[in-house]
Order: C-alpha cells, then sequence, then structure tokens
C-alpha cells in the first residue's frame, strides 16, 4: 500500500474517531500498526487534527464569528478603560470566551510540560488499550449517572471551565477520546447535553490549532523524513474534514438521545481487542 494511501485512510478514520468520543489517537495508532506504516511521534496526528479543526470551523461558523467578534470589541472597550456594557446574546458570548480561555490554562501546561512523557506513550499498545477500556468506563458511567445538570452557559462557572480543560489535557494521552472525557466532564459538571457539545468543540479550535504551531517545526522536518509530500498530507486534512463534518452531526443526535453508552461498549471491546494485540506481538 502506497504511503499517499495510507494517509488518506488515517485522516479518514481521524475525520471519524475525534468527534465520536471513541479516541482519535488510539485508532490511529491501531491503524498504523494494521496497515503496517509507521510514522514518527505525533507529527501525523497533529496534521490530520488541523483537517479536524477545519470540520469544526465548517460547522460552527457563524457561532465562531459571533464569539470572536464579540471578545474583540469586549477587550477594546476594555483597553479604553471602560467595561463592556453588553446584554443578551453578546453578553452570553462574552461569557462563553472567557469561558473557552479558562478551559485552556490547564490543557496548555499539561500539554507544554507533560508532552515528552505523553510522546513516549504513543509508542505502547498497552497503553492505547488502557486508556481505550477507561473512555468506555467513563461513557458508561457519566450515562448511568442520576439525573443530567440543565446548566447553560449563563450558569456554567470558571471551576466548570478548568475541569472540563483538564479533562481535555488528559486526553493528550492516547486511547482517551478528548471529546468524550471533555462531553463526560461537563455533564459531571451539571451542563445540559447541548452546552457540553458546544464548548467541547469549541474548546477544541485553540487546543489544536495551538498544538499544530506548537508542532509546526516538526511537522516541516517529518514531511521531508517520511517521504511525503505536501500534497499527501494535504489530502489526509481534506479527508478529515469532510468526515469530521458528518460525525459532529451524529455525535450531536447520539448525545441528545442519552445513547453515549453505546461508545462505551465499542471502546471496551476495541481496548481488549488491543490489549490481546499487544500481548500476543509480545
Amino acid at each position: 500500500m502506497s504511503k499517499t494511501l495510507s494517509v488518506v485512510i488515517l485522516g479518514l478514520v481521524q475525520g471519524i474517531t475525534e468527534f465520536l468520543p471513541v479516541s482519535s489517537s488510539g485508532h490511529l495508532i491501531l491503524a498504523q500498526r494494521l496497515l503496517g506504516v509507521s510514522f514518527p511521534g505525533v507529527t501525523l496526528e497533529i496534521v490530520v487534527h488541523f483537517g479536524s479543526l477545519l470540520a469544526i470551523v465548517l460547522v460552527f461558523w457563524s457561532e465562531i464569528v459571533h464569539l470572536v467578534g464579540t471578545f474583540f470589541r469586549g477587550v477594546g472597550i476594555l483597553l479604553r478603560g471602560r467595561g463592556p456594557s453588553f446584554s443578551g446574546e453578546q453578553l452570553i458570548a462574552w461569557r462563553f470566551a472567557w469561558l473557552i480561555i479558562f478551559g485552556c490554562i490547564p490543557t496548555s501546561l499539561m500539554g507544554i510540560f507533560l508532552d515528552p512523557i505523553f510522546e513516549r506513550l504513543f509508542a505502547s499498545l498497552n497503553v492505547v488499550g488502557i486508556m481505550l477500556v477507561l473512555t468506555g468506563t467513563i461513557l458508561w458511567a457519566i450515562e448511568h449517572k442520576r439525573g443530567i445538570g440543565g446548566k447553560d452557559i449563563k450558569q456554567m462557572t470558571p471551576l466548570d471551565a478548568l475541569f472540563i480543560g483538564f479533562a481535555q489535557g488528559c486526553a493528550i494521552m492516547p486511547g482517551l477520546s478528548r471529546s468524550g472525557t471533555t462531553i463526560a466532564g461537563a455533564l459531571y459538571r451539571g451542563l445540559n447535553r447541548d452546552t457540553a457539545m458546544r464548548y467541547s468543540f469549541l474548546l477544541a479550535l485553540p487546543t489544536i490549532a495551538g498544538a499544530s504551531l506548537f508542532k509546526f517545526k516538526d511537522i516541516v522536518t517529518a514531511v521531508a523524513g517520511a517521504g511525503l509530500t505536501l500534497t499527501d498530507y494535504g489530502l489526509g486534512m481534506v479527508v478529515a474534514a469532510v468526515t469530521g463534518v458528518a460525525a459532529i452531526k451524529l455525535l450531536f443526535r447520539v448525545l441528545r438521545e442519552g445513547r453515549l453508552h453505546f461508545f462505551g461498549y465499542y471502546c471496551w471491546a476495541v481496548g481488549f481487542f488491543v490489549l490481546g494485540l499487544g500481548l500476543f506481538s509480545g
């Protein structure tokens, strides 16, 4: 199988598994093992994650424009020595933007200081299997939690944002689903299902963008070293973006119907398969 086709397949895997709560990193590692290809570090994962970023932008474009516009308008008012007098939807957007910033703090700190540890974990199938089983347990447990809260952005607190951001930081570990842990974390903190979903995905935007910039130098080096062209990676990103849009819409439907635990069963099955694969491969 050509490397170009392998990258396209991995882009497809990324697009589907980034937003469905089944761990894109775990599936990318498993897919590479099954395809018989190997790409260094987390570089390929960052590249196809950029395709996922594009999917989020496509789905949430109008909300992103509103959030960004309101945030910079508010910052401009603050710099002139006055407090923003927002109301209605603008006040909600202003609050939402700051909650996203709060959520990025623990994720950024964990990514910066624990990156060498996390990167070494990508070489272990056993870690992937254990984290997939843990993901399944989290998804099952949150859907069996007695009562889901009803908080929206107006009731959400900075502490909620920090907790969800910490959950997202933990999901840097391969096999632990980012969308699964952040949505579960949001539901645990009492957010309603729609708010949990929106916050999870919009929190991913600065996280993915920051990780891509942080790894940009490594990406350029790896493209040359792995025998892949920018076109190859471009194809992977496009595939990840297109399939990502479909996966986001599917997850909205599943989450609203309270069926998140079904993905838990899937994660358990794949997790134990990966553990068995790691055992028999030595």
